[in-house]
């Protein structure tokens, strides 16, 4: 087997659902409810990353399908819920924050956009010029905070 490239979305899909080098919690609870061995599960994680190497999962929707198909197959014990639905709600999944909505009064993107704010002076311009700037270091707190985060995941 070959070196697993984590750069694109099958592989990072892949990770969501199953973990990293050890197999996640909810991969866990999933297969030991399905009555299939850890060392299936190991199995399974290994083929979907062989699959997405050979390029024969290419989207999150085909890696979607296809744990299904391999946790329905080796199931022992019939289970009416579907991993893939509850992983996307469950903690490990990626979560970004929403962009906010840039109210009317947003500051102008390009040197040119400034002439359209003639009718302010400087001081009032600086005060816009300073909120942007604050809403930039918050949005770069909050990612490095889930930055942090996932690291810490990955960690364990």
């Amino acid at each position: 087997m070959g070196f697993y490239n984590n750069s694109t979305e099958a592989f990072r899909r892949i990770t969501e659902l199953t973990g990293d080098i050890n197999i996640s919690n909810d991969f866990k609870k999933e297969i030991s409810a399905r009555g299939i061995p850890i060392y299936k599960g190991y199995s399974i994680q290994k083929r979907l990353l062989f699959e997405a190497e050979e390029e024969k999962l290419l989207s999150p929707i085909d890696v979607d399908k296809r744990i299904m198909e391999l946790l329905e197959e080796n199931s022992k014990n019939k289970v009416s819920t579907n991993y893939v639905d509850k992983c996307s709600s469950c903690e490990g999944a990626t979560k970004i924050p929403p962009m906010p909505n840039e109210s009317a009064t947003s500051l102008p993107t390009s040197g040119s956009d400034l002439d359209k704010h003639k009718d302010l002076n400087d001081r009032e311009l600086l005060e816009k010029v300073s909120l942007q700037n604050q809403k930039i270091i918050n949005q770069n707190k909050i990612i490095i905070q889930e930055l942090r985060k996932l690291n810490e995941k990955v960690g364990e």
